[in-house]
């Protein structure tokens, strides 16, 4: 029998011969309007900035100091000046400044692994001050609360959840996105598709996990050079249209819930979220490590991939911002995603008791 392994990269899902099998349109979750599936999230994110901007005379964004360099640059490519509100590192909540409400345009709002605990009454007074309002949910998609109402546009990726190619999605809530969609940027979609067979390679261990890697960090950073509004490709549509979704939540809470139940923790390793609240789909288990390169080497050598959601990018001057340094200092995450079962989830259990043991 193989050794159970937690973490690493996604293998390409596979729609088989059995046509849909999902719960209805992927959409359908995400509420109303005009709907468009893209490359990737920052494409998706890209396509939306476009189409506000032929309407947004200001051009001033109000983001989260903590996040993706991926997310931030949509709006710089799109020409928006940027501001930035804090992020406690205590549920990773968003410290929104309400005297900004008159010098913004935009805001850029997110949830983190699952979990939104941002200010709703704020997200009102943007709207009712006709600040338009970009919800990224690529970490909120499947979360009961994970869909912000009021926004203009939900722009999102897939990628962190399944193994598709093309994982962007972008929807304008009133009226109709006014620019047609790129063609499929064939070149990067490629690429994707080889690190999914190398991954399952690996898998079969037949691969090269630094052969995967290489392949993924060629294609990500190329896409970060040249990322447009590009549509999606048919494989990623079909993976889609019949991808068991309920399926996917059911597991995650249950694995998120079994970790929690079993308290592996301690002073060196703390739950960002100690909790899992009714309606969450966790994308992963978050945790703070003082040491956090120590607690991640300890976890690899159990087998427990870990991965850091993001480094510090540079993009944001952290002098004003002690939160959002903080989260970025200690911030990591292990998956508990669909892919695993009990066993699976026993072995992560195990490699986080040992963090206490040994740091």
């Amino acid at each position: 029998m193989d050794t159970p392994r937690v973490g690493g990269l996604f293998c390409l899902e596979d729609t088989g011969e059995q046509g849909p099998i999902g719960d209805g349109d992927f959409f359908d979750r995400l509420g109303g309007g005009d709907r468009r599936l893209c490359l990737s999230g920052r494409c998706a994110m890209y396509y939306c900035l476009l189409d506000l901007k032929q309407r947004d005379d200001k051009g001033v964004a109000y983001l989260p100091a903590y996040t993706c360099e991926t997310v931030i640059a949509p709006y710089k490519k799109a020409g928006y000046s940027l501001l930035f509100y804090d992020v406690s590192p205590e549920g990773l909540c968003p410290q929104f400044n309400r005297d900004l409400i008159p010098r913004i345009s935009v805001l850029g709002l997110c949830g983190y692994y699952g979990f939104s605990v941002y200010d709703r009454s704020f997200v009102e007074a943007c709207a009712a001050a006709g600040v338009a309002v970009i919800h990224d949910v690529t970490h909120s998609v499947f979360s009961g609360d994970g869909i912000e109402p009021r926004a203009d546009y939900t722009a999102g990726s897939l990628r962190k959840w399944i193994g598709i190619p093309s994982g962007g999605f972008a929807i304008k809530r009133r009226g109709t996105f006014s620019l047609p969609l790129l063609p499929p940027e064939e070149e990067h979609i490629r690429g994707r598709l080889a690190c999914f067979a190398e991954q399952a390679r690996v898998l079969r261990q037949e691969g090269s996990e630094d052969r995967v890697n290489e392949i993924f960090w060629d294609t990500e950073l190329r896409l970060r050079r040249i990322f447009d509004a590009y549509d999606s490709d048919g494989r990623s549509a079909d993976i889609i249209t019949c991808y068991p979704f309920r399926e996917l939540y059911a597991r995650r809470r249950e694995n998120y819930a079994f970790v929690l139940s079993q308290n592996p923790f301690g002073s060196r390793t703390i739950p960002v979220f100690p909790q899992l609240d009714e309606g969450v789909c966790p994308s992963h288990l978050a945790l703070y490590s003082k040491d956090r390169d120590a607690a991640r080497e300890i976890l690899k050598s159990r087998g427990v991939t870990s991965t850091v959601y993001w480094p510090f990018h540079e993009e944001v001057d952290l002098g004003d911002f002690p939160g959002a340094r903080y989260i970025y200092d200690h911030i990591y995450s292990v998956p508990v995603d669909q892919r695993y079962r009990a066993e699976e989830m026993e072995l992560l259990c195990r490699a986080l008791g040992e963090i206490a043991k040994v740091l």
